[in-house]
């Protein structure tokens, strides 16, 4: 994930403090308040900032999407983030020698005797001593020198298996090269299949029950979908993160909460809603099995969507796109489509005391309806699709999920985040000085951005990449997504208020959403402190259009040879082809500043920290599936008939290590700007009043929030502000 060296960065780190202790406060100004020499010294000095901060749009198969072309040394990680990185890959790194270790013992007691057994333990001491194979463990990317010798030793006594013994010693060298150029990653990849891939019939990586999942969760804490207790209106059906209350609930407080939207009766100027006739030229479900699946005979679908019941998760976008086969197994993209009513009187197996709940209706695993080989899967087989048992219902429910997953790893958080702020920051390092206001307020949420953009570029969407093995779509797929994803995202659109409202999911048409609930709080109270801060420094209208830097920085933000947005409809259209948009509006400069800090900390939040707990165990959410959708003809008896669909016990492993990884990471706190408090970030001391008037807002936001996570089926704490960074610095 990190590919410069510690050295490096303590090195940057400690010129930089040496800066701050040694180079006085600056003054913050707008440039029409300052006089000409001042902006020329200005000028002189963003001059510079454009020879270390610059664009490039020709990155392999992200074609016209703007990165940093380079890293610049100021955005590197700093020791402290390094500090935690490391923490948390020491417990990655103490569960993966743990569940190596397991694997590594079952394929070499499966191949001795007793007697030979006993024989290698005495020789190589391989399988119980602490000083023997778990040596080996300790730290993934260091190779003891005494394997060699346990190699010979092995091949010596045991002449059946030593080929065996040197895979192992080989996919160990084999990692500890890579770990040299990649970083920490590199083990989340092809690690135990170098090791462990069968050549004589046996397999240990696919996995015999679906028990041996979680069984893959030794040494980590167990993620909150395993352990959601099981509370008196559940239905008693094993795990509550395979009910399907819990499919419905995370569509509204789930890893990726962007894909729901209504379905109304007819035309609406909602863009990003459903019209009920799109819906069932797709799938082509009746009132009669509507009806037959709610439990109730007097509501049809018109009636449904007129009274803002229906919603609809389709995911379209991945009609047609190619799966790449990963160690000889192929995998398979799907494009489902599911409905979902919201039930006043839900039946039994949902909360009671809410006023209602999401209930899942049916799915079709395919854009295109076919009764035999399309069918739509519903959970009492109401819709005829020969699943009496219900395992195609969960087949379908996995297949939602997975293509949820990919949705949200390649659109949802790498291309509507990442790569939305990344130009952000170009623009604001070349445009605006250090001594521009909005540059002081700016800096704290852009921390390590480009870093981390810069490491999942060449680490882990790369071919052969962290992403090509634990994501389904093969990998120039995957980023023709995030490069569609990032290039159709259009600024105003997605400002969360306006969001809600386009896709027909405001409190109006769906009561209970706890994803929006508590994210519309955190809108108000960031651009509450947005719109303090920026009227200290801007009077009026007229401030915001004589800004120079500002005028500058809109250009930038706009024009397609530099960031590149669209959907900025409050800027004001001008007449100069070179210049053709300005900022004349305060209040438009507010809401841009505010949806650029909320995109930055709260809406990344909600996507980055939410993938270990809700999306590690595999039978439930994967990124990947391993087999076709199911048809009218396909038939299954038992739970582990549906293991084919699920990633093999490797992959699993590396999907939910770097998941772990990414959930664990948590520089700063939105909204605290002070790294030492004896000094502070905000020289101006109104400024600093202004900052503790937002943190008091967000400390009432974390309590209004922790009051309604009592009542949910289980606590939303993906917006609380104290587990929220100022910036996308993971």
């Amino acid at each position: 994930m990190m590919g410069n060296s510690k050295n490096q960065r303590a090195s940057a780190r400690y010129e930089g403090l040496l800066t701050k202790k040694t180079k006085p406060a600056l003054t913050l100004a707008l440039p029409q308040q300052v006089s000409q020499q001042e902006r020329d010294r200005r000028q002189y000095d963003l001059s510079l900032q454009r020879l270390n901060y610059n664009y490039m749009r020709s990155y392999p198969s992200l074609e016209n999407v703007p990165v940093s072309a380079e890293l610049p040394e100021a955005e590197m990680y700093d020791t402290r983030y390094e500090g935690l990185v490391d923490e948390a890959q020491n417990y990655i790194s103490h569960n993966f020698q743990t569940i190596v270790y397991n694997m590594v013992e079952k394929q070499l007691t499966d191949n001795v005797t007793n007697a030979q057994l006993g024989s290698f333990k005495e020789t190589g001491r391989l399988l119980q001593n602490e000083s023997g194979l778990m040596d080996f463990f300790k730290d993934i990317t260091k190779i003891t020198s005494s394997l060699p010798t346990l190699v010979q030793t092995a091949a010596d006594s045991l002449s059946n298996f030593p080929g065996d013994i040197q895979k192992m010693y080989q996919g160990f060298m084999k990692i500890q090269e890579q770990t040299k150029i990649e970083g920490p990653t590199a083990f989340l990849k092809s690690t135990l299949y170098d090791m462990l891939a069968h050549d004589k019939g046996r397999d240990y990586l696919h996995a015999k029950s679906v028990e041996d999942y979680q069984q893959l969760h030794q040494k980590l804490p167990k993620p909150l979908m395993l352990t959601l207790p099981q509370k008196p209106w559940m239905k008693d059906d094993g795990l509550p993160c395979n009910q399907d209350w819990f499919f419905a609930h995370l569509q509204v407080a789930g890893f990726n909460t962007t894909m729901l939207a209504g379905v109304t009766d007819g035309p609406t100027e909602n863009k990003k809603s459903m019209t009920l006739a799109d819906l069932q030229a797709k799938m082509p479900i009746s009132d009669l099995q509507f009806q037959r699946i709610i439990g109730d005979n007097s509501m049809s679908l018109q009636q449904a969507a007129r009274l803002k019941r229906l919603f609809v998760c389709d995911y379209h976008m991945f009609d047609g796109l190619k799966a790449a086969e990963h160690h000889g197994d192929q995998r398979y993209i799907a494009a489902p489509i599911a409905i979902f009513y919201w039930n006043p009187s839900p039946p039994l197996g949902y909360q009671q005391d809410t006023g209602g709940a999401l209930q899942p209706v049916a799915i079709q695993c395919e854009q295109r309806h076919h009764t035999i080989d399309n069918p739509i899967f519903c959970p009492n087989d109401a819709c005829n699709a020969d699943d009496s048992n219900g395992l195609k219902w969960k087949v379908a429910k996995y297949i939602v999920n997975a293509s949820c997953a990919i949705h949200h790893e390649s659109i949802a958080h790498f291309g509507e985040c990442h790569l939305t702020v990344e130009p952000c920051i170009l623009a604001t390092h070349r445009q605006l000085s250090d001594r521009h206001p909005l540059h002081k307020l700016l800096m704290p949420h852009f921390r390590f951005s480009i870093n981390i953009n810069d490491d999942a570029r060449h680490k882990l969407i790369a071919p052969g990449g962290v992403i090509a093995t634990n994501v389904g779509p093969a990998i120039d797929e995957t980023l023709k997504q995030v490069a569609k994803a990032r290039l159709n995202w259009r600024w105003d659109d997605n400002r969360p208020d306006r969001m809600f409202k386009s896709r027909s999911i405001t409190q109006d048409e769906l009561p209970l959403f706890p994803f929006r609930d508590d994210t519309l709080l955190l809108w108000k109270a960031v651009r509450n402190f947005v719109s303090t801060y920026i009227k200290h420094y801007y009077a009026d209208d007229r401030a915001v259009a004589a800004d120079t830097e500002l005028q500058e920085w809109i250009h930038e933000m706009t024009s397609p040879l530099y960031a590149g947005f669209e959907g900025m409809r409050g800027l004001v259209e001008t007449d100069d082809d070179e210049r053709p948009y300005r900022i004349e509006s305060l209040d438009y400069l507010i809401d841009v500043i505010a949806h650029l800090i909320y995109l930055a900390g709260p809406q990344h939040a909600n996507a980055n920290y939410a993938q270990y707990p809700l999306m590690s165990y595999m039978p439930c959410v994967a990124g990947t599936i391993y087999n076709p959708p199911p048809t009218r003809n396909t038939k299954l008896q038992t739970e582990d008939d549906l293991i084919k669909w699920y990633p093999p016990l490797d992959v699993a492993l590396y999907t939910f290590s770097f998941e772990y990884l990414l959930s664990s990471i948590q520089y700063d706190k939105l909204g605290y700007y002070d790294e030492n408090l004896r000094h502070p970030y905000f020289d101006d001391a109104v400024i600093r009043d202004m900052v503790e008037d937002f943190q008091e807002e967000l400390a009432l936001i974390e309590i209004e929030i922790r009051k309604r996570n009592k009542t949910r089926p289980y606590p939303y704490t993906f917006q609380l502000p104290s587990k929220i960074p100022n910036s996308i610095s993971i």
